[in-house]
């Protein structure tokens, strides 16, 4: 029994790590996707509300020092997409590298999707109603975004 301790314990563990991580949202953020326009709007104040063809586009200009601009993409008034650009300057400090861990330790591991242009590199995050990719150029950190998509 003594030896079998440890093993229920490092199970346990591992078992409480993987259900934590690798949870994706149903939306972005706590705003799911399907939200009204307006209620986005209101969530989410100070951007500028833009048409395109039939559908609208809110944007929001440097909303914290993290992000440079954040879009929110409407399909019939309804939430369907956001597209986050990062501040140069916030990923020229903290790192490509430690924004990757932070979203792997919020997803999980993801998967590395081969891009068609080799200085590239992506990582995907696949859900029942969601789809995370989070993609950057090493040496161009104003390359850096993260799109969040309703399947």
């Amino acid at each position: 029994m003594k030896r079998l301790t440890p093993l229920i314990i490092a199970f346990l563990c591992l078992t409480a790590m993987a259900a934590s991580a690798g949870r994706l949202p149903d939306g972005y953020m706590e705003t799911p996707w399907g939200t009204d326009l307006r209620q986005v709007m209101k969530t989410y104040p100070r951007g500028n509300l833009e048409r395109l063809h039939n559908d609208y586009v809110y944007r929001q200009f440097s909303p914290n020092r993290e992000i440079f601009v954040r879009t929110f993409i409407f399909k019939d008034d309804n939430l369907v997409a956001v597209s986050i650009k990062f501040n140069p300057d916030y990923v020229k400090k903290s790192g490509t590298d430690r924004l990757l861990a932070r979203f792997r330790k919020s997803f999980g591991e993801g998967d590395y999707e081969q891009s068609p242009s080799p200085h590239v590199i992506t990582y995907i995050w696949e859900g029942p109603k969601s789809r995370i990719s989070f993609g950057y150029m090493p040496k161009r950190p104003d390359m850096t975004i993260m799109v969040f998509q309703q399947k």
